[in-house]
C-alpha cells in the first residue's frame, strides 16, 4: 500500500519538475494539490459513511474562531481536511529531501498515476452524488 503512495508521489514530483514554468516552485505544486485530494477523499469517506449508516454524522467539526459562521466553517474545513495531510505528506516525502531517494527507488509513469488519482478521487465523490440526484434514491 505504501509503495502505491510513493509511486504517486514520484510520478507527481517528476511530472511537476519537468514543467518549465514550475521549476522553482514544484514542491508547492505537488504537495498542495495532493493534500487537497486526500482531504477530499476523507470527506468522501465521511459522507458515504453517513449515507450508508443512515445517521447524521458531522462532516465538519465546527470550531469557533470568529463571529462569522462562514469563516468558522472554512477554517474548520482547512484544519480537518487539509492541514493534517499537508503535514503528513511533508514528513513522509519532503523532510530531509526524502523524495530524492524515492525518485531513485520508484519509476515515474509520465504523470499517469497522478492523473488517475485525481480522476478516481473526484469520481468517487461526484459520480454517486449525480446518480443519487438523477434517480432520487
Amino acid at each position: 500500500m505504501l509503495s502505491a503512495y510513493y509511486k504517486l508521489w514520484v510520478d507527481a514530483i517528476v511530472s511537476e519538475k519537468t514543467k518549465k514554468d514550475r521549476q522553482s516552485s514544484w514542491k508547492a505544486f505537488t504537495i498542495v494539490p495532493i493534500s487537497i485530494m486526500m482531504g477530499i477523499n476523507l470527506f468522501t469517506l465521511l459522507y458515504w459513511t453517513s449515507v450508508f449508516t443512515h445517521h447524521e454524522l458531522p462532516l465538519i467539526l465546527i470550531i469557533t474562531f470568529s463571529h462569522d459562521t462562514l469563516i468558522n466553517i472554512f477554517l474548520s474545513a482547512i484544519l480537518m481536511f487539509f492541514i493534517p495531510f499537508l503535514l503528513l505528506n511533508y514528513l513522509l516525502i519532503f523532510y530531509n529531501s526524502r523524495y530524492e531517494n524515492l525518485i531513485k527507488t520508484y519509476k515515474a509513469n509520465n504523470g499517469k498515476w497522478y492523473r488517475k488519482y485525481y480522476l478516481i478521487s473526484i469520481g468517487l465523490l461526484v459520480i454517486p452524488i449525480i446518480f443519487k440526484w438523477i434517480f432520487q434514491i
